[in-house]
C-alpha cells in the first residue's frame, strides 16, 4: 500500500497540490504561533509580558488548528471524490477498506511531510513579524525578543502532520468503504444517514449555542477589560463552524426559495436549480468556506472597528487592533486558498457533465450560466449565514461597548469581507468552470 500510494502521486498531481498548499499555509500559521508562545515561555522574556505573549498564540492557535483541520477534511474529501472510480478498482481486486484509507493516509502524511521544513521556517518568520509588531504597538518590553527555541515549534509542524492525518482518515472514510458497485445499485441504510446527519446538526447547533454563549459572557465584563475581545473572537470563529457544518441543509433552503421565485426561468437557471436539488455536494464546499470565511472576518473586522471607535485611548484592545488585522488577514486568506482550492478541484471533476451537455445541444455559454448561477446560489447563501452569524456574535460586544445593538451592523466590514469572498468565488468559478467547458 505504502509503493501503490506514493506510484499514486504521478496521476494525482492537482490534488496533491492543492492538500499540500493547504497543509503548508496550516503549518506556518500554527508554528507562527508555537514560535511566539514558546518566546513568551522563554526565561529572557520579561515576567510583565509573560502573560500576554502566551494568552494571545493560544487563542490565535487554537482558531487557527481548529480551521486547518476542519480546512484539509473539506479539501481531501473533494479531491478524493474525483477518485471514486480508482477506489472502486481497488475495492474489486481485493483492497480492504481499511487498506484504501490506509494508503490514502500515507498519500496526505507524505504531502505534509514534504511542506513541513519549509512551512517552518514560514512559522519562524511570521512568529517573529507578529512580535516585532507587538514591540511597535508597545504591548510588551523591547527586552522581550524572539526567543521562540526548537521544541514548540516542531510541536506546531507536528499538530499539523497529525491533523493532515486524521483529516485524511475522516475524509476518506465513506468513500472507503461505499461498495464498489454503488453506482449500479442505490446504497441503502437511509436511517443510518439520516443519523448521520442528525449527529452533525446536533454539533454545528452545539458549536454555535457554544459562540453565542462565549459572545454573551462579556455582559459580565468590564467594558475596557480586554477579555470582551477574548471572547468575543472565539464567538465569531465557533458560530461561523457551527454554521458551516449545516451547509447542506443551507443549500435545501436557498434551493427552495429559488424553486418558489417566479422569475427564476430560462435554460440555465433551470439546469441550476436542477443541480442544486440532485447534487448539492458539488456546492457544499463552497458553502462551506466562505459561510466560514465572512463569518470569521467580518465578525472580528466589525468587533475591531467598534473597538477602534468606542474603546478607551490607548487602551490594550486598541493597540492590539493592528496585531489581530494581520493574524486575521493570514486566516482568512488561508480560507481562501482553501476555497479556491475547493472550487477548482470540484469544478474539475464535472468535465464528463460538461461534455454530455455539449453532446446534447447546449451551448458553451449556457453551461456557463448555469455553473455561475449555481455558485451565485452558493454565495448567496452563504453571505446571509455568515453575516448573519457575525452579527449575533457581535451584539454583545457591541451593546457592552456602545449600549447600541447596530453598532454590530456597521456595513463596512461587512462590504468588504463580503466584497472579498464573492469576487474570489464567481471569479475562480468562472474561469475555472470556463476552461472546463472549453476543453470538455
Amino acid at each position: 500500500m505504502v509503493k501503490l500510494a506514493l506510484r499514486s502521486f504521478a496521476h494525482h498531481r492537482a490534488a496533491a497540490v492543492a492538500t499540500g498548499l493547504v497543509a503548508l499555509v496550516g503549518t506556518v500559521l500554527v508554528s507562527g504561533m508555537t514560535s511566539l508562545l514558546g518566546t513568551g515561555l522563554a526565561a529572557s522574556t520579561a515576567e510583565a509580558d509573560r502573560a500576554f505573549l502566551v494568552q494571545f498564540p493560544l487563542i490565535m492557535g487554537g482558531w487557527a488548528v481548529g480551521i486547518v483541520l476542519f480546512a484539509m477534511v473539506s479539501t481531501i474529501g473533494v479531491a478524493l471524490g474525483g477518485r471514486a472510480g480508482e477506489i472502486a478498482g481497488l475495492r474489486l481486486i481485493g483492497a480492504t477498506p481499511r487498506q484504501v484509507q490506509r494508503m490514502l493516509v500515507v498519500e496526505t502524511a507524505v504531502i505534509s511531510a514534504v511542506v513541513a521544513l519549509p512551512g517552518l521556517a514560514g512559522g519562524y518568520l511570521l512568529g517573529w513579524i507578529v512580535t516585532r509588531g507587538i514591540h511597535s504597538a508597545g504591548l510588551t518590553d523591547p527586552a522581550s525578543v524572539f526567543a521562540p527555541g526548537v521544541l514548540l515549534p516542531a510541536l506546531g509542524v507536528l499538530v499539523v502532520l497529525v491533523a493532515s492525518v486524521l483529516a485524511a482518515w475522516l475524509g476518506s472514510r465513506s468513500l472507503a468503504h461505499r461498495s464498489p458497485v454503488a453506482d449500479a445499485a442505490p446504497p441503502p441504510r437511509r436511517r443510518t444517514g439520516r443519523r448521520r446527519g442528525n449527529g452533525r446538526r446536533v454539533a454545528a447547533t452545539t458549536m454555535v449555542l457554544a459562540g453565542l454563549g462565549s459572545s454573551a459572557a462579556v455582559f459580565g465584563l468590564d467594558p475596557a477589560d480586554v477579555l470582551t475581545t477574548a471572547m468575543t473572537g472565539p464567538g465569531c470563529v465557533l458560530v461561523a463552524v457551527g454554521l458551516c457544518v449545516l451547509a447542506p441543509e443551507l443549500i435545501t433552503a436557498v434551493n427552495r426559495v429559488l424553486r418558489a421565485v417566479p422569475g427564476a426561468r430560462g435554460a440555465a437557471s433551470h439546469l441550476a436549480v436542477t443541480n442544486l436539488s440532485a447534487a448539492p455536494e458539488r456546492v457544499r464546499p463552497t458553502v462551506t468556506f466562505l459561510t466560514l470565511f465572512i463569518g470569521v472576518a467580518a465578525g472580528t473586522l466589525s468587533m475591531q472597528g467598534i473597538e477602534n471607535t468606542f474603546g478607551v485611548a490607548n487602551s490594550t484592545g486598541q493597540v492590539i487592533a493592528s496585531i489581530n488585522y494581520f493574524v486575521v488577514a493570514l486566516i482568512a486568506a488561508f480560507m481562501a486558498i482553501a476555497l479556491t482550492n475547493n472550487l477548482v478541484a470540484s469544478i474539475s471533476r464535472r468535465r464528463t457533465e460538461f461534455s454530455v451537455m455539449s453532446l446534447i445541444g447546449s451551448t458553451g455559454a449556457q453551461t456557463h450560466r448555469m455553473l455561475v448561477r449555481e455558485i451565485a446560489a452558493a454565495v448567496v447563501v452563504s453571505t446571509v449565514a455568515g453575516s448573519v452569524g457575525a452579527f449575533l456574535s457581535v451584539l454583545p460586544f457591541a451593546v457592552v461597548k456602545t449600549g447600541d445593538p447596530l453598532q454590530a451592523a456597521a456595513p463596512l466590514p461587512y462590504a468588504i469581507t463580503i466584497v472579498i469572498g464573492a469576487g474570489v468565488t464567481l471569479g475562480v468559478a468562472s474561469f475555472t468552470g470556463r476552461r472546463m467547458i472549453r476543453t470538455a
